[in-house]
């Protein structure tokens, strides 16, 4: 893949996942109280990356590449944490 490519596919892929992070968990809120630090977590990391894309949105290099992603990374595994929690609790 070139880098443009890869680019474009974290792009798009981040904002999928920033759009499935907050509208999954929002609905399984009310439902666990006890998952509210895991909610809280996703919320903030997700905040986080919007951030992060609106500052580097302006001037991209490697750095801020690198940056993203790791942000990416983040909210993938705060997420899955609250999957995790939101499962554990409804068995």
């Amino acid at each position: 893949m070139n880098r443009i490519h890869k680019t474009a596919v974290a792009v798009v892929s981040t904002a999928v996942l920033s759009l499935g992070a907050t509208a999954a968990p929002a609905a399984f809120a009310d439902d666990a109280p006890a998952c509210s630090g895991q909610q809280a977590r996703v919320e903030k990391a997700t905040a986080k990356l919007e951030v992060l894309k609106a500052r580097f949105a302006e001037h991209p290099n490697q750095k801020n590449m690198k940056a993203k992603k790791a942000q990416v990374q983040r909210v993938n595994r705060a997420t899955a944490r609250l999957e995790n929690c939101l499962a554990g609790q409804a068995e």
